[in-house]
């Protein structure tokens, strides 16, 4: 079973609105609760007033999986993010997602960590098996930018 876990973090100068809109706007159907955070980590840097968090299962993935086909950049988010964001037993991927990009419903990985934080994104599967599924559905091998194969969501749920 996938699990997705969505957050960031949202500071002084920042539309709350605005950044739940750059959420919702790149995972279907999230649900996004406010979560306090702790401001002592944040030493001489200005603190987040607080996290925006959503979890779910692979159907949030959806809309993200649509706009990677869109934009036409299977290729870069495979290249920048699962294959520097897998973990090294190959049951997670984390990456970040631009906030102002997603606002506008554009998925871009920033270059760096963004002065005022970036979409955080945790995909967790139960094997390495299950993750191999879940790239081949989300980020397939391409052809000069096109996928060679498609396959459904139920691929990556199998067994």
């Amino acid at each position: 079973m996938i699990s997705v876990k969505v957050s960031a973090s949202v500071y002084p100068t920042e539309s709350p609105e605005k950044v739940i809109k750059a959420i919702s706007s790149l995972f279907t159907g999230i649900e996004l609760q406010k979560e306090s955070v702790d401001s002592t980590q944040h030493k001489n840097e200005i603190s987040p007033s607080f996290r925006i968090t959503g979890k779910g299962g692979l159907d949030l993935l959806l809309t993200l999986h649509g706009l990677i086909r869109r934009e036409q950049i299977i290729d870069s988010i495979r290249n920048k993010v699962f294959n520097k964001g897998l973990s090294s037993e190959g049951l997670s991927v984390s990456f970040l997602l631009n906030k102002q990009a997603a606002f506008v419903g554009v998925p871009s990985v920033p270059a760096e960590e963004e002065p005022l934080g970036s979409i955080e994104v945790n995909i967790r599967a139960e094997s390495s098996d299950e993750m191999e599924r879940l790239f081949a559905w989300l980020l397939p091998l391409t052809e000069e930018g096109i996928p060679v194969v498609e396959v459904g969501m139920d691929y990556v749920e199998k067994s």
